[in-house]
């Protein structure tokens, strides 16, 4: 894929992601979620289509898993609220990554998505105490 489709799919994911914060009034300037083109989800989360990537998530969830993968079942989740299970995969995305040796990026980005996910789950914890 060339770097220019990857910058529109990222367009188009953060859009969607924007127009999902506006929609819950909570549009801000932090830092967005990254799901990867070509793993389960990407389409229908691009699509806005989130009870669908979740049934792709359920599928792959039951056989093999790359890291690509469970780095877009973790945002899926994180989409859908589910902070605690979104946390713990973002967590095997990182590991499963490092026993696959992507790069320094992939990394970067999964963790980037990891701190999103735990500060999203902190934030949820501490309004409901």
């Amino acid at each position: 894929m060339s770097l220019m489709t990857r910058k529109l799919y990222t367009f188009k994911l953060l859009l969607v992601l924007g127009t999902m914060a506006l929609a819950t009034g909570n549009a801000s300037a932090a830092p967005s979620l990254v799901i990867f083109d070509g793993f389960v989800g990407y389409d229908s989360v691009i699509a806005s289509k989130l009870d669908e990537a979740k049934s792709e998530v359920d599928v792959v969830l039951s056989s093999k898993a790359t890291s690509g993968d469970l780095n877009n079942i973790c945002v899926v989740y994180a989409l859908s609220k589910n902070y605690m299970d979104a946390e713990s995969i973002c967590s095997e995305a990182i590991t499963k990554a490092k026993e696959e040796n992507v790069s320094r990026q992939t990394l970067r980005t999964m963790r980037s998505n990891l701190k999103i996910v735990s500060e999203k789950l902190q934030d949820y914890s501490t309004a409901s105490d």
